[in-house]
């Protein structure tokens, strides 16, 4: 490889190099390149299960509204052989109006020029075939299946970006709720298609820097596996828990390597990140007048305020033993509705609490006023709660959270599923 080359391509990562002493910036490329190949694999997953629950639930709710299918009518066979423009008919109009009807033409026109290339090789399995819907179905990328959720610009003003909101509530109320039945068995609102509409955005535009082999050394890659198993469980528990099992570790491996990646090289004999000692988790009951749940809503608002950094105090610290081996704090309110993650920047105990600048506890009074123990927290981010359990997350000997805390005892130690 051409040397100019390669110093163009390194230097994005020389900067961060400098953080970590011995470390030079063709690692953290390396690193860059390993997280890549293994997001992508990581992400189809998620594409795949999101597209063929949605499918399922489109072509019932179109057959019951009168459709062949929600796709349209699929072109005559002397179409795919012609050059004529293609003939949308009888789709739904929600479908339309969410997709458009360049996009659902591309899906056609796809399917003509795949056609071509099974008539031109006589040994290909579908030669002599025509395309069919299943055929259209497969070239809807994931950004079509995420505008079948609606627009993400929520404060647009544009009457058609209205139209399309409009569109995608009544098409989640009609339909694709039924997609995600883990999350809306009990109850169904908009508030959840927006949940899931953000969340798929954040995981296809991770899956578009990754394919193109973008420095991702900015990102939170860590966090994008809770959205990804949060996407997977409102789908089906089972599901979560298997790609978990099949990718979900060598990414969650992968993912912390970008912290550690003086062990890049150790990667490839064992995994070298500590998995029972990650994390530390709080349950939080009551502070004063205020609930775990109230609590927990105070940080993140006063993280979002104040640049991603907050301040807390706690009644339990952490073990000395531990403090190198800790990334990340898990606060979860009693009763396992509320939960937070985020990155420990620093921690400690004492009786003069000297925090880090720039870091401040939100303004509500505390009456607990002993507390010493204390944690300086830089992104803090909610994350999903399902039934009781804290999706991506649970102690070593397998127990979930909030249900691993029993009695009184307020902090454990877990770790990513």
């Amino acid at each position: 490889m051409d040397l100019a080359i390669s110093e163009k391509r390194l230097e994005p990562y020389k900067k961060e190099a400098r953080k970590h002493p011995g470390v030079e910036a063709a690692d953290l490329y390396r690193w860059n390149t390993l997280f890549s190949g293994v997001a992508v694999t990581q992400i189809s997953f998620v594409e795949m299960s999101v597209r063929n629950a949605m499918d399922k639930e489109l072509i019932l709710w179109a057959r019951a509204n009168g459709y062949d299918d929600w796709l349209g009518k699929t072109p005559q066979p002397e179409w795919f052989e012609g050059h004529e423009t293609a003939p949308l008919s009888q789709a739904p109009p929600l479908i339309e109006e969410l997709l458009g009807a360049d996009q659902m033409g591309k899906l056609w026109y796809s399917c003509r020029r795949v056609y071509r290339i099974w008539e031109k090789n006589s040994n290909h399995h579908k030669h002599g075939q025509y395309p069919n819907r299943h055929d259209a179905f497969s070239h809807l990328m994931f950004g079509g299946w995420q505008r079948l959720l609606g627009p993400t610009d929520f404060k647009s003003k544009d009457p058609t970006v209205l139209k399309r909101a409009a569109a995608a509530r009544q098409l989640w109320k009609e339909a694709l709720y039924k997609a995600f039945p883990e999350m809306t068995h009990s109850k169904v609102n908009d508030q959840q298609r927006v949940k899931l509409l953000l969340d798929i955005d954040r995981i296809r535009r991770l899956g578009n820097r990754v394919s193109h082999g973008e420095n991702v050394l900015s990102i939170q890659t860590d966090l994008y596996l809770d959205k990804m198993l949060a996407v997977l469980s409102a789908i089906d528990l089972y599901i979560s828990d298997w790609v978990m099992d099949q990718t979900g570790r060598t990414y969650r491996t992968v993912a912390k390597l970008k912290y550690y990646p003086e062990l890049l090289q150790s990667y490839q004999q064992n995994d070298p990140l500590p998995s029972s000692q990650e994390i530390v988790a709080y349950k939080l009951t009551s502070s004063g007048s205020y609930s775990g749940e109230e609590i927990i809503e105070a940080q993140l608002k006063n993280s979002q305020s104040h640049g991603g950094r907050t301040f807390m105090t706690v009644g339990k610290p952490p073990l000395e033993k531990n403090r190198s081996r800790l990334r990340e704090i898990l606060l979860v309110d009693a009763g396992g509705k509320k939960a937070a993650v985020g990155e420990i920047v620093a921690y400690g105990y004492g009786n003069d609490v000297q925090r880090p600048k720039g870091y401040d506890p939100p303004e509500y009074r505390k009456r607990y006023q002993k507390r010493k123990a204390w944690f300086a927290v830089r992104n803090l981010y909610e994350v999903d709660c399902q039934g009781g359990r804290i999706i991506g997350y649970q102690t070593k000997d397998g127990q979930k959270v909030p249900g691993c805390f029993t009695g009184q005892v307020t902090m454990r130690y877990v770790c990513h599923d």
